[in-house]
């Protein structure tokens, strides 16, 4: 039987990604990082300006971080060796989840061991194979794969399309059951903004509750950095917040808020809060201490180095030729940007190719291949951070001024 099963992955294309150095170089996938992450990192032996991590802030390694990490360590081990609902629970814990839900405003907090585990967790907790659940095509994975896992009807809608969006809504609806509405508030992918105040507009009048996925917010966009929620004034009307620590927080963990009520029926339904051990103490203080300067001046002025810079690089790639989705321009003029930029590319094996030839001139960037983007829709991904200096960026730059050179045929369509 084991032998059915290796064949059938031996002929999954998936399979190459996963020899990267003895299959093909241009894959970029599996590479090894040398030390810890920052700006500019030592991968594979060179160092190189780093495109690719989600270390917004430049909180990774922060002194501050690192030593609530090495005091909790010291007093609790490397692990709780146990789930939260048994001996997995301690003051760290406890304390993470009240500041969480004092900081987005909200009655309470759920701490997960993973952003992965929190979407996974709550969506197949409140809904069942009744229901129905209307989700952007762009949405992250595990949003997907909660759904999934719920049983729950699956109505996905063309991304940031309104018109969609009330239809299958109004589809939704009609089946009977119950509904939920989940987006990202940053796409992970494109790196735009969900289309928030419509949404909202929508559920509220058609009295279903809207989770919002804040991953790549949290930290970034808002008031405090508490997500694109409140960039755009809309906290107060979403029903359910999800955010992450692995990103601008520099640590590990997710989290879900809201009522009091929904997070106590998560805490005792939710299988992936209930049948997984409790995150390493020593990540959640490391949280604990990034969501303190989040929550500074310091962390404002992070946040607003962080999108100079991903303007900066947009400008500039814009410049060179490239394909850079404009950031979203609310109804006052004020652009909401954010640090994700998406280079379109479209074919598999040439963004491979380009990213390769980004590689060897000193940058990473993340290349995203079909099936992590639709079929033909292959990109760079670039993914910016606070902590990155003019001379890092103009690096890229030049990288990318090269790649135009060596590629023309991936510039930006005329007038656009």
């Amino acid at each position: 039987m084991i032998q059915d099963i290796l064949q059938r992955a031996a002929a999954s294309p998936r399979l190459r990604y996963a020899r990267p150095h003895d299959a093909d170089e241009r894959l970029p996938y599996f590479r090894i990082q040398e030390e810890r992450g920052g700006p500019a990192v030592r991968l594979d032996g060179a160092e190189r300006v780093m495109l690719g991590s989600s270390n917004y802030l430049g909180l990774n390694g922060d002194p501050r971080v690192t030593q609530a990490a090495e005091e909790a360590l010291r007093t609790y081990g490397t692990a709780m060796n146990g789930s939260r609902v048994m001996n997995g629970t301690t003051p760290l814990h406890l304390r993470l989840e009240e500041e969480v839900a004092d900081w987005m405003g909200e009655a309470a907090a759920l701490l997960y061991p993973s952003g992965y585990d929190a979407n996974v967790g709550c969506i197949s907790a409140l809904l069942s194979p009744g229901d129905a659940v209307v989700c952007d095509a762009g949405d992250h994975a595990s949003i997907l794969d909660g759904v999934r896992l719920s049983g729950a009807r699956f109505l996905p809608f063309q991304h940031n399309r309104m018109d969609r969006f009330r239809a299958m809504l109004d589809r939704a609806i009609a089946h009977g059951g119950g509904v939920l509405v989940v987006v990202d508030g940053i796409y992970s992918m494109e790196g735009d903004v969900a289309r928030l105040p419509e949404l909202v507009q929508l559920c509220t009048e058609r009295r279903v509750p809207l989770l919002v996925d804040e991953a790549h917010a949290v930290g970034v966009l808002g008031p405090q950095g508490t997500g694109s929620c409140a960039a755009l004034g809309i906290d107060g009307d979403v029903d359910l917040r999800m955010g992450t620590f692995s990103k601008a927080l520099a640590a590990c963990g997710g989290f879900i808020t809201g009522p009091t009520d929904a997070i106590d029926f998560l805490r005792v339904q939710s299988r992936a809060f209930l049948f997984t051990a409790a995150t390493a103490p020593a990540s959640v203080a490391a949280a604990l201490a990034s969501l303190e300067i989040v929550r500074s001046q310091e962390g404002a002025q992070r946040a607003q180095q962080l999108l100079s810079n991903a303007g900066y690089l947009r400008r500039g790639l814009a410049e060179l030729g490239f394909e850079a989705r404009e950031p979203l321009r609310l109804d006052s003029g004020q652009e909401l940007p954010t640090p994700i930029i998406a280079v379109p590319v479209g074919d598999d094996e040439l963004t491979a190719t380009m990213w390769r030839s980004l590689y060897d001139k000193g940058v990473y960037v993340n290349a995203a291949l079909h099936p992590a983007v639709p079929q033909g829709r292959a990109q760079l991904r670039l993914a910016v951070m606070a902590t990155h200096t003019r001379d890092h960026l103009d690096h890229a730059l030049d990288a990318f001024g090269k790649l135009r050179v060596e590629f023309p045929a991936t510039a930006a369509p005329e007038g656009e």
